[in-house]
């Protein structure tokens, strides 16, 4: 199963967390990161934000800007050198806070 066992404890410490990230996602806390998807936030909000941000390259989403300041659409990067990245869907985001809630709710939906 697993030959590194540093790999096994990762597993087992990520599950752990995960579901307790999991009881914090609740629909006012989508709406708040909705109204606020940068700087100060609530606790629930930190914590869900600092979990989905560690995640592995591979897979990854990013923002990409057609033109300077906007319109946006995401990408989800490869995590392999010389792989480009691909566009995730075809929606086009008029603002970063569009973009950026659109990227926390596809981040959280992989977690439950």
């Amino acid at each position: 199963m697993f030959q590194n066992k540093d790999l096994l404890c990762y597993e087992r410490f990520d599950h752990g967390i995960r579901e307790q990230i999991k009881k914090l996602i609740t629909p006012e806390l989508i709406e708040e990161h909705r109204h606020s998807t940068v700087g100060a936030q609530s606790d629930a909000l930190a914590r869900v934000l600092n979990y989905v941000r560690r995640a592995p390259l591979p897979g990854k989403f990013a923002v990409y800007a057609i033109k300077p300041f906007g319109p946006y659409r995401i990408l989800a990067l490869s995590g392999l050198r010389g792989k480009r990245p691909e566009f995730v869907g075809d929606t086009i985001y008029a603002t970063l806070d569009e973009v950026y809630h659109a990227i926390f709710l596809k981040r959280i939906e992989n977690i439950k």
